[in-house]
């Protein structure tokens, strides 16, 4: 009896070690995405995706018309590494998951689950999984896993199919690879995935060890946890940055402790303090950069900032980090793709006013241009899981029960609240973010008390919230969320209002910019599509475009920040729920503004070009990029110019005062949106 006791207390004291382990510190979490539907423009936007490059990615060339994932080599480009198609597949395929699942459209998920559950099936005796040449025992190739396994992970909350969660965990500890490298340490990410799910406490400590041995060995890196939390300018590839920035936060949900989420906060401080773009998003052309009119940013780093960032309002539940994704997902995304979702840049900018061949201000390239595959594969892979995330990301549990409309936009969710775990819908009707009013109506099976969470935004000072008609009389405070606790019955509603106004930003070169709500506004352009004929993957079906400029640019505005509101009038255009483009403005903005008479393309007949080369063990594995020589090269070139300066400006602006048509940012594909002073 005494030992049947003893044994009894030693596994009751196992099971409050193994439950306190278990332990979720974060404020909000993720849901899956087949629990939401999205409606109005934000379903629109994904049909776009499913009819376009995410559906038919192959029509981008090399690697998507390859075997990708279901392949043990990919060949056909001996320029690149090994690994590189891998990547970019497996950028789609996570893509095209999460699209399919938020759309339940069989299309999409049958093209990419061949992927997922080909190499489901094929694991080595250790549990490795995928092709076998990015085993071997040194850093680099495994990278890829973190791209490729995040469709598994959206796989497995959808369908709860333990194979992929047993699989995932044999892949990681069967052979037990170090995962130091800079990008190799990003599969901390997976691990940790796998821990909240499986509850292998083996995957928590193997995550803990990644991050500490990666952190040391990589000490001088402005990647590291130190090289984070340094007050300096970010010196690194973007999307490297992005993705290193977050493991932090992870670490933080499963252990609370706060030395991992710090360097992840400073993170993203210090791109706002030093890096950020109007849109929304950091300079990374392709590496971080000061700021001007002439700086862009990948379209990767738009997904990558989107989705790393949404790790912090999962640790913090602080509203400031939903503020940002909702810039990026509705200024800087929808601006870098063609409304049908066939064509995207690999470089996107606040300030674009020419985007064909030779207008890269960086290499004189096309890299601007709008294509199925503009200049790196990267891109197009890496562009269909702008908009999914952000629809995903719109949507959290409180892990207790309670749920958060983290960001806005026309929807509904299905899932289980409160104490009793019961079923409800919420449908969201808006057209957010071309409207200041969210209607949310509740369905729950029977009557049930749960929290439920709004967001109301930094910028809105006087919201109101309205719980079936009556004005809630709670204290509203700009960039938090408000909690409503309450018993919700079938047909209950809740309103949210969100009144905007405008703001002048300060921006590169003393420029301004205007924003309202969530919005940045550019200059309405003629934009005059060319068809790209020198582009060899353009088709009738996909064409690659060149885009000019058909109406004057070259204005000042002449607003002021002391009557703004005054100087400014809005006109509400017919909505329809394909928004994102000149014709389609719901919004318009009539602004004053002067011609800048000498502001015009920059014309160069010169470039130094650098050619890099790399530096290969005997292993023919990369360990290093050089400028291996420069040329000038002689030709013609036409850039977006930076913004005239202070003689030129007095010099040259015009004393006519004329009125210009702003539109949202996301709604242009030509724009001024950082605009000289002309007051």
């Amino acid at each position: 009896m005494k030992r049947i006791l003893i044994t009894l207390c030693f596994l009751l004291l196992c099971m409050e070690i193994f439950a306190q382990s278990y332990t979720y510190y974060g404020k909000f979490k993720s849901i899956p995405a087949n629990d939401i539907s999205p409606k109005g423009w934000l379903k629109q936007y994904l049909i776009n995706q499913r009819d376009g490059l995410t559906g038919h990615l192959e029509n981008a060339g090399y690697p998507f018309n390859t075997e990708g994932w279901t392949a043990d080599s990919i060949t056909g480009n001996k320029s690149v590494e090994k690994w590189w198609p891998y990547e970019q597949n497996g950028y789609w395929v996570d893509g095209m998951t999460r699209c399919g699942l938020l759309l339940n459209d069989a299309f999409l998920l049958k093209k990419a689950r061949k992927s997922i559950y080909y190499v489901l099936a094929h694991p080595d005796s250790t549990g490795f999984l995928g092709p076998k040449f990015l085993k071997p025992n040194y850093e680099g190739d495994r990278w890829v896993f973190v791209v490729f396994f995040r469709a598994w992970m959206a796989e497995y909350e959808a369908t709860h199919n333990p194979a992929i969660l047993e699989a995932i965990r044999k892949h990681y500890l069967g052979d037990r690879f170090p995962h130091t490298g800079i990008r190799e340490s990003i599969n901390t990410e997976i691990i940790l995935w796998a821990y909240s799910e499986s509850k292998d406490t083996a995957l928590l400590n193997f995550a803990k060890e990644i991050y500490k041995k990666s952190n040391e060995l990589n000490r001088n890196s402005a990647v590291s946890d130190i090289g984070f939390l340094k007050d300096t300018l970010a010196v690194e590839h973007g999307v490297t940055y992005l993705e290193k920035s977050k493991l932090g936060a992870i670490l933080y949900l499963y252990t609370g402790d706060k030395k991992y989420l710090e360097p992840s906060i400073a993170a993203f401080k210090k791109l706002d303090k030093y890096h950020m773009l109007i849109d929304g998003v950091n300079v990374s052309s392709e590496h971080i950069q000061i700021p001007t009119t002439q700086e862009s940013h990948e379209i990767c780093d738009i997904s990558d900032y989107t989705w790393n960032i949404s790790y912090l309002l999962k640790a913090t539940g602080d509203a400031s980090y939903a503020d940002k994704i909702e810039r990026a997902a509705f200024n800087a995304a929808p601006g870098s793709v063609t409304k049908d979702f066939k064509a995207l840049q690999y470089f996107s900018a606040p300030n674009q006013v020419i985007a064909a061949r030779n207008s890269f201000i960086r290499d004189g390239g096309g890299s601007m241009r709008y294509a199925p595959n503009p200049g790196t594969e990267c891109c197009p892979g890496n562009v269909n899981r702008m908009m999914p995330n952000f629809a995903i990301n719109s949507w959290m549990s409180d892990d207790k029960g309670g749920l958060a409309a983290t960001m806005y936009a026309p929807s509904s969710v299905k899932y289980h609240v409160g104490n009793n775990n019961t079923e409800i819908v919420i449908d969201e009707v808006t057209n957010y973010p071309f409207s200041d009013t969210i209607n949310f109506t509740f369905h729950p099976k029977v009557k049930t008390s749960f929290n439920f969470y709004v967001r109301i935004p930094g910028w809105c000072s006087n919201a109101s919230v309205l719980i079936n008609g009556i004005e809630q009389k709670k204290q509203i405070t700009p960039a938090t969320y408000l909690t409503l606790l309450k018993e919700y019955k079938d047909g209950d509603k809740v309103t949210v209002i969100l009144p905007s106004s405008f703001k002048l930003t300060p921006g590169p070169e003393n420029g301004i910019s205007i924003e309202r709500g969530p919005l940045v506004y550019s200059l309405k352009i003629d934009e005059d599509w060319k068809i790209d004929s020198k582009d060899m993957r353009s088709t009738s079906d996909f064409p690659a475009y060149e885009l000019f400029a058909k109406s004057p640019w070259n204005y000042a505005l002449c607003v002021t920040n002391n009557n703004l509101q005054q100087q400014i009038k809005v006109v509400n255009k017919t909505y329809s729920d394909n928004p994102w483009s000149i014709e389609n403005a719901p919004i318009e903005l009539k602004v004053p503004a002067r011609i800048v008479s000498g502001w015009t393309l920059q014309n160069k007949t010169e470039m130094k070009f650098e050619n890099w080369d790399v530096k290969r063990d005997n292993r023919g594995k990369v360990i290093d990029w050089y400028i291996k020589d420069t040329n000038i090269k002689k030709g013609s070139w036409l850039f977006t110019p930076l913004l005239p300066n202070e003689v030129q400006l007095k010099n040259e602006l015009s004393e006519k005062t004329e009125t210009v048509t702003l539109v949202p940012y996301g709604c242009t594909k030509l724009r001024i949106t950082v605009f000289p002073n002309g007051n």
